[in-house]
């Protein structure tokens, strides 16, 4: 599909393809609503300074908002003649962010222990503002340990979030529409939510619970992929081509076959890295660092996807901006318009004979 023009566009912003085709089930107007709802979220956190000032929108009301040493991550809602509930997770707001460490540890699902049943503690700034200390005591009632593995950090600051969302979705009628969304970082934490509100509240029902999430980064192991699709949430990873926080913890640090996570790097491998290729120069430097390769993950969910290009590693990530214009374009409303379109050429032809 060639680019499409748009003289509203920003300095080199290419859009190469837009969503022009949803597949069944996928609501892209609800799609549009929870990236609004996000966006909010982000204003949220920018007003935390003076949170007086912070009001969320009608037609939503307000039902309780999650914070993490008093830095906001996101809220639970309700909407006005609706039993819809929504529950949002904002995301990072510097991307450089996600460069600190492009594969991160893995640990129980329930219990923050490694594949080792070792306990892992992070003392480290997970997100702007947050340092993780003593986030590993803490467990995920209702859950078992063989659930699978996810990343440390991202663990540490669902589980300082999780006694709020629980209790605000206990307080929850049972024929609730339960939508639950986050970008960056925040659909993650959004991804992470699912298994515990379906074993901790009365919210059993997967058919009643969506995700929907954005620029989501890979958020556990394969293990933790598979039993998450056992869960039966359907489950809307949007995102962009291009953008790199998605590719997120990298998949695995294997390059030519499957391999022990103990296992020394293969021959290409250190044979490229001597030769400075900075890919696996990259690969080594972790096993060097860690004696231990990268360890598996993998993303949840189905992929609905856009390409659109800004010249700019930060700017492909952005929610309100490229995000939103990635799923504003509705194919119902481009296939009415080319059948309008098609009606009049055909009665312009049938006037032009008589």
């Amino acid at each position: 599909m060639p680019p499409l023009s748009d003289p509203n566009q920003s300095t080199g912003r290419v859009i190469v393809s837009q969503l022009n085709a949803y597949p069944s089930g996928f609501d892209p107007s609800m799609a549009r609503k929870l990236a609004g709802l996000t966006q909010q979220a982000y204003d949220q956190f920018d007003l935390r300074i003076h949170p007086q000032t912070w009001r969320l929108e009608a037609p939503y009301q307000l039902d309780t908002e999650f914070a993490e040493k008093d830095v906001p991550f996101g809220f639970v809602a309700s909407e006005a003649n609706s039993n819809n509930v929504y529950v949002i997770f904002r995301g990072t707001k510097r991307f450089v962010e996600w460069f600190k460490d492009a594969n991160v540890q893995l640990v129980s699902y329930r219990s923050s222990r490694d594949k080792n049943d070792k306990k892992v503690e992070i003392d480290d700034e997970i997100a702007e503002g947050i340092v993780q200390k003593n986030q590993s005591s803490l467990i995920i009632p209702n859950i078992s340990d063989d659930f699978g593995f996810v990343t440390a950090g991202f663990r540490g600051i669902y589980v300082s979030l999780r006694k709020k969302l629980i209790d605000a979705l206990q307080q929850k009628p049972q024929n609730s529409k339960i939508f639950v969304t986050g970008h960056s970082l925040g659909g993650a934490l959004a991804t992470l939510a699912i298994p515990d509100i379906l074993k901790n509240t009365h919210f059993t029902n997967p058919e009643n619970i969506k995700l929907y999430t954005f620029a989501s980064p890979r958020s556990g192991d394969r293990h933790f992929a598979t039993n998450f699709q056992k869960l039966g949430v359907q489950h809307w990873r949007i995102a962009n081509t291009e953008d790199f926080v998605t590719m997120l913890p990298f998949p695995t640090g294997n390059v030519t076959k499957p391999e022990r996570i103990e296992t020394p790097p293969e021959k290409s491998v250190i044979e490229g890295a001597a030769k400075g290729n900075p890919f696996f120069q990259f690969l080594k430097g972790f096993y060097d660092s860690r004696r231990h390769r990268m360890a598996d993950y993998a993303h949840t969910g189905t992929p609905i996807y856009f390409t659109i290009h800004e010249g700019a590693l930060e700017r492909h990530h952005n929610l309100d901006e490229v995000y939103m214009l990635g799923i504003s374009q509705d194919p119902l409303t481009i296939t009415m318009k080319a059948v309008d379109k098609a009606v009049e050429i055909i009665k312009d032809r049938v006037i032009d004979e008589y």
